[in-house]
């Protein structure tokens, strides 16, 4: 697939800015940025209105930011396979693309003009739809901007776009991460998070075939219908949206395995990805943000499945994740596999097991589709 010349603009919206960035910007200086006290909830954030979920007048920014000529590197994608427990290959990882784009994702939503803070926005879910294979030492571009801003029984939700693309304007990969801005009034229009994307939508994406290859919110792996937190880049990895309903009708199925993570399972991943988000690195950092100890990253669990699903890297894929209770550190979690080459899947859920009076509670939920087989 190629990118087009820029998609039409909603009636009454300015086309769409894209702003050239000289570099991927760096984890330390966005979360200062996202410190600053000028860009915290209660200032004036975006047009029309004071940050928050409920103040009914939250405009995202219609910009997009991009990195030219990125190379993947090698070691990182070294590193990254042997973190995720798996051989050290040729073909990248589609974790590997995630963390290549995740900053400039996080600078676009840590600018002044984003209607909401970043630390306290909650990861749902993540979708990666890849055309092709990507190699070690590829150089790609980097697209970043978000969408979809709509109304969620615990506040609102939007859609943060990145897009991955050849030297020659091929888009390689998209990636959608949909988050949660918790707080303001209940919205009765999506009573859960998985309410359809605008995904196939041309929205805020710089081009009709950039938005056609996103794939749709609603294709998460079976059974995932209560959306909620978990990790990857802000700081309010937290319940469920329903926690007592998604608690209570969670069944676990038989365990295949179990994961035994570190208290270092944070840092050792921050080394390799880059996110030094503090909730992730120690129990002391992770308390300063009122966690009671550190928490995985959520894009940590999800790149492990994905690994040891074995997924074929030399084929199209999407891969579907979507996040509930987040995986405190040190800790456990047991992981259930499952296959079916019929359709080309391959599923893994993750949960807490039941401890006391305290029934099992899913962590994560992952589904990788092979494609065009």
């Amino acid at each position: 697939m190629r990118a087009g010349q820029g998609a039409a603009p909603h009636a009454g919206r300015a086309p769409e800015q894209v702003k050239d960035l000289s570099d991927v910007p760096s984890f330390p200086a966005i979360y200062a940025a996202a410190l600053d006290p000028r860009s915290r909830l209660g200032g004036k954030r975006g047009k029309g209105g004071k940050g928050g979920a409920g103040g009914g007048a939250e405009t995202l920014p219609n910009i997009a930011y991009r990195v030219r000529k990125v190379r993947i590197d090698a070691e990182r994608a070294r590193d990254f396979d042997h973190l995720m427990g798996g051989p050290a290959t040729d073909l990248v990882h589609p974790g590997v693309l995630h963390v290549l784009a995740f900053p400039v994702s996080l600078a676009l939503m840590a600018r002044r003009d984003f209607p909401f803070p970043l630390l306290g926005l909650v990861h749902l879910r993540n979708q990666v739809l890849q055309h092709r294979p990507v190699k070690v030492g590829d150089l790609v571009d980097v697209e970043c901007r978000v969408r979809d801003l709509r109304p969620h029984r615990k506040g609102r939700t939007f859609e943060a776009v990145s897009t991955i693309l050849g030297e020659d304007g091929e888009i390689i990969a998209t990636d959608v991460s949909t988050y949660l801005v918790k707080g303001g009034k209940p919205a009765a229009a999506e009573p859960s998070g998985t309410a359809p994307s605008s995904a196939a939508s041309s929205g805020a994406a710089s081009s009709s075939a950039a938005s056609s290859s996103t794939p749709s919110s609603g294709a998460v792996p079976s059974g995932a219908a209560s959306s909620a937190a978990s990790a990857g880049a802000t700081g309010a990895d937290a319940a469920t949206s329903d926690g007592a309903r998604s608690r209570r009708d969670f069944e676990p199925p038989q365990p295949t395995g179990r994961w035994v993570l570190g208290a270092d399972t944070g840092r050792r991943y921050g080394a390799v990805s880059g996110d030094v988000n503090p909730i992730h690195l120690s129990a002391v950092t992770a308390k300063a943000f009122g966690f009671p100890s550190a928490i995985a990253h959520g894009m940590y669990t999800a790149s492990r499945a994905f690994t040891e699903a074995r997924v074929d890297l030399s084929k199209p894929l999407r891969w579907d994740v979507t996040f509930d209770a987040p995986v405190t550190l040190p800790g456990s979690v047991l992981v259930a596999f499952e296959d079916d080459p019929s359709a080309g899947t391959a599923r893994c859920v993750g949960w807490k097991p039941a401890r006391g009076e305290k029934g099992p509670r899913r962590c994560f939920e992952v589904e990788v589709t092979t494609l065009g087989r």
